[in-house]
C-alpha cells in the first residue's frame, strides 16, 4: 500500500470515465487519438473531491481538444483560490504514466522520470521534456498518501489565456455534475469567473452548455 498517491485533476479528467482511459487506454467514441493506457490497468482504488488551492485558467491550443484551451493552475499557492477537482488513488507506476500522457508522451518512456521524494520535500518537481504539464505540486496527503496535482512549468506571468471548446468543457460539466452533485446554476457561476471564460464565452452560453449536458 506505500506504493500509492492521489492525482488530484481540475479538468477533463474530473469525469471519471474520461480520467479511466489514460489507466486503460482507448478513447471517447468519434476520438482521432487515442491512449495507450498504462502498464497497470487496474482502476483507481478510490476516488473524492479535493479543493484545490490554486487558480485555474484556460491556456494554449490543444489539437485534440478542437484547438481551444485546456485547464491550468498557477504555479503559486493562493488560499482564496477554490479549484474544484477530483481526486484518483492510484499506484506510482501509474502516476507516472498518466502524467506522461497528460502531455502526449508515451506511457512506457522511460527518459521521463518523476521525483516524488523530490517533489514532497521541495513542495513541487519539474518533470524533464514536458511544459504543459511538467510540474508536479504537492498538495499534502490524505490518509497517510501524498496528493499530487500537474500544470504548466511557464511562469504564471507569462500565461496567455484562451478560451476552451465545447467538447472540452463538457467533459469538464460532467464531472462536476459527478463529483459534486451540483444544481446547474452552481456550475454556471463557477465556470462564468474562470480566467479563459470569462469575457470569452458569454453567460447564455454557458447556460446552454451545462443545462444540456447530461451524465451517461
Amino acid at each position: 500500500m506505500k506504493d500509492l498517491v492521489w492525482y488530484a485533476c481540475y479538468g477533463s479528467n474530473l469525469y471519471k470515465k474520461r480520467f479511466l482511459y489514460y489507466i486503460q487506454g482507448g478513447g471517447p467514441e468519434g476520438a482521432t487519438e487515442l491512449y495507450k493506457g498504462c502498464s497497470n490497468k487496474n482502476n483507481p482504488r478510490d476516488d473524492k473531491q479535493i479543493t484545490i488551492p490554486y487558480e485555474l485558467y484556460f491556456s494554449k491550443r490543444s489539437s485534440r481538444w478542437e484547438n481551444r484551451g485546456v485547464a491550468f493552475v498557477k504555479s503559486e499557492k493562493r488560499e482564496s483560490a477554490k479549484t474544484l477537482g477530483r481526486m484518483y488513488l492510484i499506484n506510482k507506476e501509474q502516476f507516472v504514466e498518466v502524467v506522461r500522457q497528460e502531455s502526449d508522451k508515451d506511457p512506457d518512456d522511460d527518459s521521463i522520470i518523476i521525483d516524488i521524494e523530490a517533489a514532497i520535500s521541495k513542495g513541487s518537481y519539474r518533470v524533464p521534456c514536458i511544459s504543459w504539464y511538467g510540474r508536479i505540486i504537492y498538495l499534502g496527503s490524505e490518509r497517510g498518501y501524498p496528493i499530487f496535482t500537474c500544470t504548466a512549468t511557464w511562469a504564471d506571468e507569462k500565461t496567455e489565456l484562451n478560451r476552451p471548446g465545447e467538447e472540452y468543457l463538457r467533459f469538464i460539466i460532467k464531472g462536476l455534475k459527478e463529483t459534486y452533485e451540483y444544481q446547474d446554476e452552481r456550475i454556471i457561476e463557477y465556470l462564468k469567473n474562470i480566467k479563459g471564460i470569462e469575457g470569452r464565452i458569454d453567460d447564455q452560453e454557458i447556460t446552454r452548455l451545462v443545462t444540456s449536458t447530461q451524465l451517461e
